[in-house]
C-alpha cells in the first residue's frame, strides 16, 4: 500500500462510512464528556494482524515533502503492519480541522514505510517525543511528529488515561510490529 493522507469533510449524519484509498473507515463514538466523538478505525483488510489494534489519542503534527502540514490533536491506530492516523483538532494549510463538522486530516501507511523512529527525551531520560520519517523513495515523503500521547481510545470513544511513549513505540517498530 502507498502512503496516503488527505484533508476530508465528512458528513457525520452518513456514519460509518469508509474510504477505500485510507483503508479506514469512521464512525461516531461518544467521549468521556458524554458528547459526540468522530473515531477512525481500521477497514476490513487481509492484511491485518490478528491482534486488536490500539487507538492512541495524541498531539501530533504531519509534514509532507510537497509542503503540506497537519497537526494538534488526533488519533493514531496501531495494528499489524499499518498506522493509520487523523488529525481531529488543529490545522491542515489554512484550513481549520474540528472533528464535530467532519473537517479531519487523515492518512494511511505501512510500517515498511518508515525509515526511522528518533525518540526525544528529557533531561531525566523519559520519553517526551517522536520522530517518524518516510523511507527516502516515499513520494510524497513525510515526518511525523508525535509530542504527546494522550491515552488509548476504546470503540466506544471511552478515553483512558495511562498510555505511554513507550507503549506506542513499542507498536510502530519491528520488534513490536
Amino acid at each position: 500500500m502507498a502512503f496516503v493522507a488527505c484533508h476530508l469533510i465528512l458528513d457525520l449524519s452518513d456514519l460509518p462510512s469508509q474510504l477505500e484509498e485510507l483503508r479506514a473507515g469512521f464512525m461516531m463514538g461518544v467521549g468521556n464528556n458524554r458528547k459526540p466523538l468522530l473515531l477512525i478505525y481500521l477497514a476490513n483488510d487481509a492484511t491485518t494482524s490478528p491482534a486488536a489494534p490500539i487507538r492512541y489519542t495524541v498531539y501530533m503534527t504531519i509534514r509532507l515533502s510537497d509542503g503540506t502540514e497537519a497537526g494538534d490533536v488526533g488519533q493514531l491506530i496501531v495494528s499489524g503492519r499499518r498506522l493509520i492516523g487523523m488529525v481531529t483538532h488543529g490545522s491542515a494549510g489554512d484550513t481549520r480541522l474540528d472533528d464535530s463538522v467532519g473537517s479531519v486530516y487523515a492518512f494511511s501507511l505501512d510500517l515498511d514505510d518508515i525509515k526511522s523512529v528518533e525518540t526525544k527525551t528529557r533531561w531525566t531520560g523519559r520519553v517526551a517525543g517522536a520522530v517518524i520519517t518516510s523511507v527516502d523513495d516515499l513520494d510524497p515523503g513525510f515526518v511525523l511528529k508525535i509530542t504527546s500521547v494522550v491515552g488509548i481510545l476504546a470503540d466506544s470513544g471511552r478515553l483512558t488515561s495511562g498510555a505511554s511513549f513507550a507503549d506506542l513505540l513499542q507498536s510502530v517498530t519491528p520488534a513490536g510490529g
